[in-house]
């Protein structure tokens, strides 16, 4: 496999100019409509603009920057405008009682990056104790945000509303009325259940630490919990697709690796059935920093990651981005198949998928809002 000159640039932009590419970059002209193209796909252009290498001259290379800072600008502002909105909404929801932490991008911009704007992102994303659903929704409609209508419908259904949040893990919402922010997310659990990679609202709080954005702290899970979180998004229901997630990663291990509970971290993906998927991304990041990662949660070394298919994946999809599918759960499921930790895992996935189809009235309603005919089923 070889890299192509576009996307060594954008590794290098992304991850760090002193980092190391694990296959040989293929000789030619860099494509700037590609590298355009490639960034986007891998939401890395703020990133790209800020590293990028001397363009030369000629009016493709100078379109492509002038589009890289015309994005990077409004990402920018946009990315102050949502963390100022996540600040308004945590404290919201802590002065109503609601027990809610703040998560992924709009967290990680600022804990992980040398500057927030740096970050793609596009919505904000709060974690809410099961509980607690009903009361954020009303904090959350009371700033303007509502579950968007399909949602909205099932919540709605007498017969599927406890099976919608026993089944799934997350709640988009959308706002009423014009708004900069156009999905604000609540979720309850770090993915499917049927793909068990489940914590409880009392695992992830544990020993919670403080963050401070825009002067305002908040209780966030602690690293360890960060990561375990990142590596379940990022690895096993986004399979590390695009760069952004690399970059992420990477960004924590160097912030934190040294000071982690190790301990904590792999018994935690052993019990939940993930430890090899911990181990093949620690290993994707040790080929791209050169630093022996995979040390830190296997002192023995008593295998060697990451495996070449789970590499090569990555890349091949970095560089040609990933078909386009009306669902992920079949793409999802093959993954967690091919990569989680042993048999009996796999076959406990199985099975939760199994049970999931027992839920008929759920996906019944899901059927009916879909196809827009039928008549839900009787109540």
């Amino acid at each position: 496999m070889k890299l192509s000159p576009e996307m060594s640039i954008l590794i290098k932009a992304s991850l760090g100019d002193a980092c190391m590419l694990p296959f040989p970059v293929s000789k030619g002209k860099v494509s700037w409509k590609k590298l355009r193209k490639q960034a986007k796909w891998n939401q890395v252009r703020p990133l790209l603009l800020e590293n990028l290498p001397d363009p030369g001259t000629g009016n493709q290379a100078s379109a492509v920057v002038a589009d890289l800072k015309e994005f990077s600008v409004g990402q920018a502002v946009t990315n102050m405008a949502f963390s100022g909105i996540s600040v308004h909404l945590y404290n919201q929801l802590a002065d109503n009682g609601i027990s809610a932490f703040l998560m992924k991008g709009a967290l990680w911009a600022w804990m992980l990056y040398e500057k927030p704007h740096l970050r793609e992102f596009g919505d904000i994303d709060f974690f809410v104790a099961k509980d607690d659903i009903k009361g954020s929704l009303e904090v959350f409609a009371k700033n303007g945000f509502e579950p968007d209508s399909y949602r909205h419908y099932l919540l709605n259904e007498k017969d599927t509303s406890n099976a919608y949040l026993n089944t799934d893990y997350q709640l988009p919402l959308t706002p009423v009325e014009e708004n900069t922010l156009q999905s604000l997310e609540i979720q309850w659990n770090c993915s499917y259940p049927r793909y068990l990679f489940n914590f409880t609202w009392e695992e992830l709080c544990d020993g919670m630490i403080e963050y401070e954005i825009m002067g305002t702290p908040m209780r966030i899970p602690k690293m360890e919990n960060q990561f375990l979180m990142m590596l379940v998004h990022h690895a096993g229901v986004e399979q590390w697709d695009k760069l952004k997630y690399m970059a992420d990663f990477i960004r924590l291990l160097r912030l934190s690796a040294d000071s982690l509970d190790w301990g904590y971290i792999t018994s935690t993906a052993r019990s939940k059935g993930f430890y090899n998927i911990v181990m093949e991304s620690l290993g994707v990041a040790s080929v791209f920093t050169g630093q022996d990662y995979t040390k830190w949660a296997d002192p023995s070394q008593s295998k060697k990651y990451p495996s070449e298919p789970f590499l090569s994946d990555i890349l091949m999809h970095w560089e040609d981005e990933r078909a386009s599918v009306k669902t992920k759960s079949l793409r999802i499921l093959s993954y967690n198949l091919q990569y989680r930790d042993n048999l009996k895992t796999k076959s406990a996935i199985l099975g939760a998928h199994i049970e999931y189809m027992t839920h008929w009235r759920l996906l019944w309603n899901k059927w009916v809002w879909y196809r827009g005919k039928a008549s839900p089923v009787s109540k």
